[in-house]
């Protein structure tokens, strides 16, 4: 009798004890080990193209407007899909076709050529020599020649027209410089035109 009463003590102890079972695990997505974080942090290049994103072709008659157009309506596209600056840069070079993708290619190209063989005491130099340059002898012509060739080394300090503007009629000679300076012209080309 002894042995039937610890035999069921045991038995409805036991299963009364034991804990409930587990609730179901949620399912949890894991990437598989050889999945490349840049894959999963890639550019929307599908989605710029849904959203109608035309490429872009140079062609030998074209129009700056067609250009600005493109580039504006590329640009409603980035912001609609809320791109960070380097997503539109890969982008936009996606769009990118023929001559205008070589130019591209070259631009970067030559950028890079800079960063490693030109230093940048050489540029700071040059950058001195636009700020200091004067007209002096030279005739307009040859000072904006010499200006502009100077100014493509200092296009961070020059990088507005305005700004290139003032440091043109800075440099000029007297006379020319206060008949050019009450114009308060903002535009480089007609600037140059008028003095």
């Amino acid at each position: 009798m002894m042995n039937e009463w610890c035999t069921e003590f045991v038995q409805t102890n036991l299963v009364a004890q034991q804990p409930p079972p587990p609730p179901n695990p949620q399912s949890v997505l894991i990437a598989p080990q050889n999945v490349e974080l840049l894959r999963l942090n890639k550019p929307p290049v599908d989605k710029i193209r849904k959203h109608r994103a035309e490429e872009f072709r140079a062609t030998v008659e074209n129009n700056l407007e067609r250009a600005e157009f493109w580039l504006e309506k590329t640009i409603r596209v980035f912001d609609e899909l809320t791109c960070t600056p380097a997503e539109c840069l890969k982008c936009v070079v996606s769009l990118l076709r023929d001559t205008a993708y070589q130019w591209w290619n070259t631009l970067v190209s030559v950028t890079e050529f800079r960063k490693k063989y030109i230093s940048q005491r050489f540029l700071d130099q040059k950058h001195k020599e636009v700020i200091e340059l004067k007209q002096g002898r030279m005739t307009v012509t040859e000072y904006e020649r010499e200006f502009v060739r100077l100014s493509k080394y200092s296009r961070e300090y020059v990088c507005t027209a305005e700004i290139m503007c003032k440091w043109f009629v800075d440099g000029l000679n007297k006379n020319i410089k206060l008949l050019v300076e009450i114009l308060e012209l903002k535009e480089f080309v007609v600037l140059v035109d008028r003095a």
